[in-house]
């Protein structure tokens, strides 16, 4: 943290480096007691980091050598000084908007409520301002864990309540009592996906397939008659007492059988990725409506990133937004590299791209058969891998 913040009151300025004399030029540096902060060497140059201080020092040593000396990105507090003394009533301004977002950040100016399905937010919030929760009042004055209590106590309905701070917004987390739920058999069977039938097991209604018969997905598998019976269940999960049937179709049964997965992928020998090198900087600036005004980091350090941005804003106070966001943009590093792999890893590589796939096909019950792996006729330089996996599942399932 503190080395951070060291970094940032320094001044850094990042560089590259090309020409003949980059080795000659480096050691030069040394010599003279300039240190490299994450210095990378690229096919066709030499990066880095350093500080402001040493800049004009690493000029001389770079004409020196015959080295051509470029600058990146400049980063730190000595940058943003200099660019910000010609703006001095910008400056004053936004001192203002600071000092105002400060002042109103101590208060609660927004509730909002989650979890909530039967119990109306109207209701919660009401309830919330008679313990104590209403808007524009000091948050130091908040016992929000004992105002979570009351609430509770309040509303009969919700079982869990508690009070969350996040900026100018409360959340109120609730979980509501769970009533008792009713499950209901009707309709016919039909088949989850096409499989080989090998148990049929008819607890009521008519069967239509027989085992060792092939199914596709939506056939039907055992056909309703008769009555349909209702059940109960209470919050633990229990069968309750049976209530009266009602005439409609149902039935009832497990059909289980076999059923066939397959996943193919290819995988190169040798390719360009773009990987992160786990070098992050943020940029933070002032959002004035549609005009983004940047005050650290305007352009990313790197010649390669990825940018993140993120808004912070005061909640919406009925039909009026504050004009002024915060702005952070997050330059995460990338570079291209390239990758070689032998036949082996090339294999291994697609067989756990293959497997990744069908771990989301496949349910958590059901009992693998067989597993195999083919190799299939690849192109020169490529591996072509088709996993193949034999379950034993059930078929049937209610038609939606």
């Amino acid at each position: 943290m503190f080395s951070k913040i060291f970094r940032y009151v320094q001044g850094r300025v990042y560089i590259k480096v090309r020409g003949e004399g980059v080795s000659a030029f480096l050691n030069q540096a040394l010599k003279d007691g300039i240190i490299f902060y994450n210095g990378r060497e690229l096919p066709d140059s030499f990066v880095a980091e350093i500080n402001t201080r040493d800049f004009s020092t690493l000029r001389k040593a770079a004409k020196e050598n015959g080295v051509k000396l470029n600058i990146r990105a400049k980063y730190g507090f000595p940058f943003v000084a200099l660019r910000w003394q010609r703006r001095k009533g910008l400056m004053i301004g936004l001192f203002i908007i600071f000092a105002a977002l400060a002042v109103l950040s101590q208060f609660v100016i927004s509730v909002t409520v989650e979890g909530n399905e039967r119990v109306p937010e109207s209701k919660i919030i009401a309830e919330a301002q008679k313990v104590g929760l209403n808007k524009w009042t000091l948050k130091n004055g908040l016992n929000l864990d004992q105002m979570s209590k009351q609430l509770q106590e309040n509303i009969p309905d919700l079982v869990w309540v508690t009070m969350e701070e996040r900026g100018t917004n409360i959340r109120i987390r609730v979980v509501e009592k769970t009533l008792p739920q009713k499950v209901i058999y009707k309709g016919d069977l039909i088949a989850a996906k096409t499989g080989f039938v090998e148990d049929v097991i008819v607890i009521q209604g008519i069967p239509v397939v027989k085992e060792g018969q092939i199914v596709k997905k939506g056939q039907v598998l055992i056909k309703a008659s008769g009555g349909m019976t209702e059940y109960s269940f209470d919050v633990g999960g229990k069968a309750g007492a049976k209530q009266n049937a009602v005439d409609a179709p149902a039935a009832k049964g497990f059909v289980r059988g076999r059923v066939w997965y397959s996943s193919e992928k290819k995988v190169p020998h040798t390719e360009d990725i773009t990987e992160k090198t786990g070098n992050v900087a943020h940029g933070w600036g002032i959002k004035i409506k549609d005009r983004v005004i940047m005050i650290t980091n305007q352009k990313s350090p790197y010649s390669e990133s990825i940018q993140e941005t993120k808004s912070y804003a005061l909640p919406v106070w009925r039909n009026w937004r504050f004009p002024v966001e915060i702005i952070q943009i997050q330059y995460e590093e990338t570079q291209r590299v390239h990758v070689e792999r032998t036949v082996s890893v090339a294999k291994e590589l697609a067989e756990t791209l293959a497997r990744e796939e069908l771990k989301g096909k496949i349910p958590p019950e059901a009992k693998v058969l067989q597993d195999k792996v083919r190799v299939l006729s690849s192109e020169k330089g490529v591996e072509f891998i088709r996993v193949e996996i034999e379950t034993f599942e059930e078929l049937a399932v209610y038609r939606q």
